[in-house]
């Protein structure tokens, strides 16, 4: 992608996309990724200027097109939304650390291997509420430490079972476990819900961006391309329940668009998954787009762009909220495994060609790989197709490479092979 917009971006901007795409954080990368995806779906089917010139404004706004809808030109801005900040997260990870560190100050190593799951509480004001039982100003009290050194003992070992803390606005429940997982060891049940239209995400997002683009020349739409990076506000668009009153993502974003002239459009784009019939064995996963526009009695045909644009971004691999977990992890760091395409076989007047992952390939010869570990993601549960040509007096005859286009991350190295005389049974083959 980077390289079919090189003509677009002047070097700041390539520095700035590259070093929030390998960026740790993972908001800063996943926001990196759709701000890229969506600037080079829209030159895929539109006029594009990255990061034009906007009078007045210090900011310059992502994109503007001349001819991404049909009723006017418009200025382009993407934001990708999480519920990191949202659901409590960072107030969990900030009570989990000071915990953990205590707890290793009590016996060593032994924070690694806490997990805190957080309680919920609801209650009737005007409305209904639920919220998380978590306090972003949490401290260690002498009452607290006390209850760590009693219950981790001597040993360190957590005598096998829980303790529940309850301070302030904190309840929380911590095990001990054997294994560490830093990534997945505070847990609440209760969802990212939104009680007012808005104090969320979704509203705090299009304030910003208004900001950044209300000095748009008149008859320049301004549009907002929201991308869901882990946002169920966004996935699920409807509240999760009308018993809880929460307010769902299209009112918020209705809301807004009542409430301000500042921004005409707003586009969410979203990793959805396709419901199957019940025990199918796969499900697809494809971009559903909900578009909302502030004006009406728009011209035949305003929208179609953005269904090509939709159409040409690669297929998501995951859910919003699963990518965002594992970038946590560090799933796509450049050291780890690859995503392998599967392989294909073909057969036909005594020949076969076999094309296979070059990434695979690859990191077989690199030696990351062990040869039963390279057979399982090459072959699965088939037999090793080399070794049974081989045996079969085939061989290689030619070797090529094939694309796998943009929406894969990898290649095919494709295998003909043919009988070899030198290889094979001559009296087998008469």
């Amino acid at each position: 992608m980077l390289d079919d917009l090189s003509a677009s971006l002047n070097a700041r901007k390539v520095h700035d996309l590259l070093g929030r795409l390998e960026n740790r954080n993972t908001d800063a990368a996943l926001g990196a990724e759709a701000e890229l995806a969506m600037l080079w779906a829209v030159s895929r089917v539109a006029d594009v200027t990255v990061e034009p010139d906007l009078s007045g404004t210090a900011r310059r706004p992502d994109a503007f097109s001349e001819n991404l809808f049909v009723s006017a030109p418009a200025i382009v801005e993407v934001r990708a939304l999480s519920d990191d900040s949202f659901s409590g997260k960072e107030a969990m990870d900030r009570t989990a650390n000071i915990i953990a560190g205590y707890a290793d100050r009590v016996s060593k190593d032994a924070g690694r291997r806490l997990y805190f799951e957080f309680m919920e509480r609801s209650y009737w004001g005007r409305r209904f509420h639920r919220e998380r039982c978590v306090d972003p100003d949490f401290k260690l009290t002498p009452a607290i430490q006390k209850i760590i050194d009693q219950w981790l003992g001597p040993d360190g070992g957590g005598n096998g079972g829980t303790i529940h803390i309850v301070e302030g606005k904190t309840d929380v429940v911590v095990s001990y476990r054997g294994a560490p997982s830093p990534h997945f060891r505070v847990h609440c049940r209760m969802p990212p819900v939104a009680y007012d239209l808005e104090d969320n995400p979704i509203y705090k997002a299009l304030k910003q961006k208004a900001r950044q683009i209300r000095n748009a020349e008149a008859g320049t739409l301004k549009c907002v391309f929201l991308v869901d990076a882990g946002c169920d506000l966004l996935r699920r668009m409807r509240p999760i329940s009308s018993a809880g009153q929460e307010v769902s993502g299209e009112e918020i974003i209705r809301h807004w668009l009542r409430k301000h002239s500042s921004i005409d459009l707003v586009c969410v784009f979203s990793p959805h998954r396709e419901q199957q019939m019940w025990l199918a064995p796969e499900s697809r996963i494809f971009w559903k787009v909900s578009c909302f526009d502030r004006r009406g009695g728009m011209p035949t045909g305003e929208y179609e762009r953005l269904t090509a644009l939709a159409a040409q971004l690669p297929p998501p691999r995951f859910e919003g909220y699963q990518a965002r977990d594992l970038h946590r992890q560090g799933a796509f760091g450049p050291e780890k495994r690859g995503w392998y395409l599967a392989p294909v076989v073909t057969t036909g007047g005594g020949q076969m060609t076999i094309k296979i992952s070059s990434r695979l390939v690859q990191e077989y010869l690199a030696g990351r790989l062990q040869p039963d570990e390279f057979k399982r993601h090459a072959f699965g549960n088939m037999p090793n197709l080399f070794e049974n040509e081989l045996t079969r007096g085939h061989t290689i005859q030619a070797a090529r490479f094939e694309t796998g286009g943009t929406d894969e991350d990898d290649d095919y190295l494709v295998f003909d092979l043919d009988f070899d005389w030198g290889a094979g049974s001559l009296t087998r083959q008469r």
